[in-house]
């Protein structure tokens, strides 16, 4: 894949349109699944009105059990827009681990990894799936595919000139050894916050970090804002922001407030309301702002006060409460 000829290509269309291109919206949705309902999403989610969005950028995990029957790729079709080219998504474990991982990819009609344009923006999608986050030393298997998703960023970064944001997709927490709080203390927001993460095969033993971070430092020196939004998250924290001293952004977003309070899990720390991430695109001063925003009022200025009274009751409950 050529990618310098793709942003040329790209950067042609956008200066030979006659009219300014729009502002957009994106919402990221890290973990977003209903707590009590395997087959479901949060039933905020489905409050909201999600066509006033350019794309939904889901962040994995998008149920507990995605694919263990067909129809709930159709479910969340009916929602996301799967096949709509400015929808994302990054495929976490419980999408993965319960059946057909193939019906993802037939759902979306993309890779578990790719290289997306989006006028200015470039979009990178991760499979973190393929990557190791435990102790003990992993197993040489998916071999190929792991070598391939990294010779994918590696030439993307090695290439990529045009664009005003690198926007890299994940599921799992990666760059953790770079997450220091004021005394120095490495910071742990998300669900899993594994050190080293190990993204090739035996006898590769270099990290992630090791391996990747210098070439998204390229990217970023080239003048190219490199940002990362991960999505398995929400447990221990409700919103993750974080500049490196390369100038990179992490972010993490997730949420956890359909769970049942009475049966709450040991590795669920934090109950606070929940929120989400909305990038706000400007594609015609080619910059891009965030900001997390909690699902409850995101579903009150979508649907007003008369259209929260009509939620269903179990619904209306859970946002008026969060």
């Amino acid at each position: 894949m050529n990618f310098k000829r793709l942003w040329f290509l790209a950067l042609l269309s956008a200066v030979s349109c006659a009219e300014p291109a729009p502002d957009k919206e994106y919402l990221f949705l890290g973990h977003p699944y209903h707590w009590q309902q395997p087959y479901r999403v949060d039933p905020r989610l489905e409050a909201l009105d999600l066509s006033r969005f350019s794309g939904i950028w889901l962040g994995g995990d998008v149920c507990s059990r995605t694919t263990e029957q067909r129809a709930t790729l159709a479910y969340l079709d009916s929602l996301f827009r799967l096949k709509n080219p400015a929808s994302h998504w990054t495929l976490g474990n419980h999408d993965l681990m319960y059946g057909h991982p193939e019906w993802i990819t037939e759902a979306t009609g993309r890779p578990s990894y790719y290289v997306a344009p989006l006028d200015d923006l470039c979009i990178l999608v991760l499979n973190t799936n393929l990557m190791w986050h435990h102790e003990w030393g992993q197993p040489a298997e998916d071999c190929t595919e792991k070598r391939a998703q990294l010779n994918l960023i590696r030439q993307l970064c090695d290439t990529l000139q045009y664009a005003s944001h690198l926007v890299v997709l994940h599921h799992h927490a990666l760059l953790n050894e770079l997450k220091r709080g004021p005394q120095g203390d490495t910071l742990r927001p998300f669900n899993l916050n594994a050190i080293p993460v190990r993204a090739g095969c035996p006898p590769e033993e270099a990290s992630f970090t090791a391996m990747v971070y210098p070439w998204l430092t390229q990217v970023q020196q080239r003048g190219i804002q490199v940002v990362m939004a991960g999505g398995d998250f929400g447990m221990n924290a409700k919103t993750f922001s974080y500049r490196t001293p390369e100038g990179i952004w992490l972010l993490g977003s997730g949420i956890n407030n359909s769970l049942d309070k009475n049966y709450v899990p040991e590795y669920v720390t934090n109950l606070n309301p929940d929120s989400v991430l909305v990038f706000r695109h400007h594609p015609e001063t080619r910059r891009l702002n965030w900001s997390f925003v909690r699902l409850g009022d995101l579903v009150r200025s979508h649907q007003g006060a008369e259209g929260v009274a009509a939620l269903p009751d179990s619904v209306r409950r859970l946002v008026e409460q969060w």
